[in-house]
């Protein structure tokens, strides 16, 4: 070997060195990239979940809430009634008049009537209609051969729909002839 050759065997040593160290601060600088970008990742999948479980917690207070207190409105409209019917009571029977009565209890019918109408909550009163035992409960039977079977001669007392589904049944009489 002479000089020269040694010389650039040297220079290609230092070449080759200096390559593997650009190559290795690459690798170098695309590991620290990728560990930055999957820190990020990794923290933003963290914030989500904490996210995601604030929104379940939120969403499952007020499902509770709107539970709790889905009667709220209806009571404030009820109560009224209730304090006007205690009211009325207490009073002594010389004090109120036979018309004044009267005229209390239709305006607590007047009342109701407004709240079940505010509220979709409509009456059931079959009376002359043929038994439907989705809306109607027999509670007894009874022959007339003026009438035809099946027919509800008598309401006992009237049922409820809300919001077309039956609440309460209305207790009825029934025609069954032999």
């Amino acid at each position: 070997m002479t000089p020269k050759d040694t010389q650039d065997s040297k220079g290609a040593k230092q070449k080759e060195k200096s390559e593997q160290d650009t190559a290795s601060k690459e690798k170098k600088t695309d590991l620290e990239s990728l560990q930055a970008k999957f820190d990020e990742n990794h923290d933003a999948l963290l914030r989500a979940k904490a996210e995601i479980e604030n929104t379940k917690k939120r969403a499952q207070k007020e499902v509770e809430n709107a539970y709790k207190y889905s009667i709220e409105a209806l009571l404030q409209e009820i109560i009224p009634i209730y304090d006007s019917l205690s009211l009325s009571n207490s009073l002594s029977g010389d004090k109120v008049t036979k018309e004044q009565l009267i005229e209390g209890n239709t305006m607590l019918l007047t009342m109701f009537k407004q709240i079940l109408d505010k509220n979709n909550i409509k009456e059931i009163n079959p009376l002359n209609e043929l038994f439907n035992p989705e809306l109607h409960q027999a509670i007894s039977t009874i022959e007339d051969k003026e009438s035809k079977n099946d027919t509800i001669s008598e309401v006992v007392q009237k049922g409820y729909l809300l919001n077309d589904r039956v609440i309460k049944p209305a207790l009825v009489i029934v025609v069954k002839n032999p």
